[in-house]
């Protein structure tokens, strides 16, 4: 009876992971863009793997791009592996590549989202120096033709708070900030004055010490999520409304899992509130503003369904109403809370009150 051989696995053949297939890229290009120039049984012993799964490596190397070949070496006449560093960085991106990755980056330019110009600055004139010709002549075609709008700040961030802000988050440190209040300054009697009333310099200023855990970036503002000390309660700054802040000497342990996306899941958009529990939200939306409403993703948990009347439905999983009642009252009468009732009660409550005063002022 005839038996089929089943094939062996490859073993280490070529079968590194990913991961493991680029530290090798990374490693080679190390050591290929200096004096060392490697040779293939060298890398072979290095990352014990046979001389046929470095031929295949240098294969894949080639392949994305990267300009690599087997030269004799001063040394000893051996044939090692060089890597022109200057080539590989003067390959030509495709349009689409070269618009995501200069134009987009200078469209930011002078918004809040380029919160360190130096750097942005910098970056796009790297990239843009290691274009092709062809390329930089078609972006140059594009220029007055190309454009992202972004709702801007009246005062931005400076760049030396956000460099700091990244410095505390990569290592763990406690910051100690100078933070401006929005909301003016306290009188003697406790009341507060406006904030359009009290100038800039009189607003209030809180010295606090924070635990940066991350920073975002949502419609016009930079924010920093951070514990504050020594109450241990979550808050969210406006990188903006930042004074001052310094670096100390004291560290923090983040909470195991903690990311961003998770902590505002349940937020309308940047402002998660800890002490309301995620409920669903249904509000109606009429025909004349649906279809615009339904290009739009307003929220991760969000759902349209379109009723018999024309009507459509919008849903979502929000924790916090402060960000939705201004979403609604944005939309005005094209849009009417459904559920739940405190949600319905803030937004009429807030209807009423403007009614109140366009009535006093005629």
């Amino acid at each position: 009876m005839a038996t089929t051989r089943k094939k062996k696995p490859k073993g280490d053949h070529g079968r590194a992971d990913a991961v493991e297939m680029m530290s090798r890229v990374k490693e080679v290009m190390s050591r290929a863009s200096g004096h060392d120039q490697p040779t293939r049984q060298e890398l072979a012993v290095e990352f014990k793997i046979t001389p046929r799964s470095v031929a295949n490596l240098i294969s894949y190397m080639k392949k994305i791009g990267i300009q690599i070949s087997a030269q004799p070496r001063p040394r000893d006449g051996k044939k090692g592996y060089v890597v022109n560093a200057t080539d590989f960085l003067k390959q030509d991106l495709s349009v689409a590549e070269a618009v995501a990755s200069v134009l987009l980056t200078q469209s930011v330019l002078g918004t809040p989202l380029a919160a360190d110009t130096d750097a942005t600055e910098g970056g796009v004139h790297r990239i843009t120096a290691s274009l092709g010709s062809a390329v930089r002549s078609k972006l140059d075609r594009l220029s007055g033709r190309f454009a992202v709008r972004l709702l801007r700040a009246a005062k931005p961030p400076r760049t030396d708070a956000f460099r700091v802000v990244l410095d505390a988050i990569l290592e763990n440190f406690v910051l100690n900030v100078e933070y401006e209040s929005p909301y003016g300054v306290k009188k003697a009697g406790g009341a507060a004055t406006s904030s359009t009333s009290a100038s800039t310099k009189a607003r209030r200023v809180e010295t606090v010490q924070i635990e940066p855990f991350g920073v975002f970036f949502a419609r016009r503002s930079w924010y920093v999520v951070a514990r504050k000390r020594p109450s241990g309660d979550m808050r969210l700054y406006k990188l903006a409304r930042f004074k001052r802040v310094s670096i100390t000497d004291q560290t923090f342990v983040m909470p195991r899992g903690w990311n961003l996306d998770t902590y505002l899941k349940h937020a309308w958009e940047t402002i998660h509130d800890a002490r309301s529990a995620p409920v669903k939200v249904v509000i109606d939306l009429t025909a004349a503003v649906a279809g615009n409403m339904m290009e739009t993703l307003w929220h991760p948990s969000q759902h349209f369904q379109t009723l018999a009347d024309g009507t459509v439905r919008f849903t979502a999983t929000v924790a916090g109403f402060d960000e939705l009642v201004w979403w609604v009252l944005g939309i005005g009468s094209n849009a009417r809370v459904v559920e739940p009732a405190e949600l319905r009660k803030r937004v009429h409550d807030e209807i009423r009150a403007m009614h109140r005063m366009v009535e006093s002022e005629s």
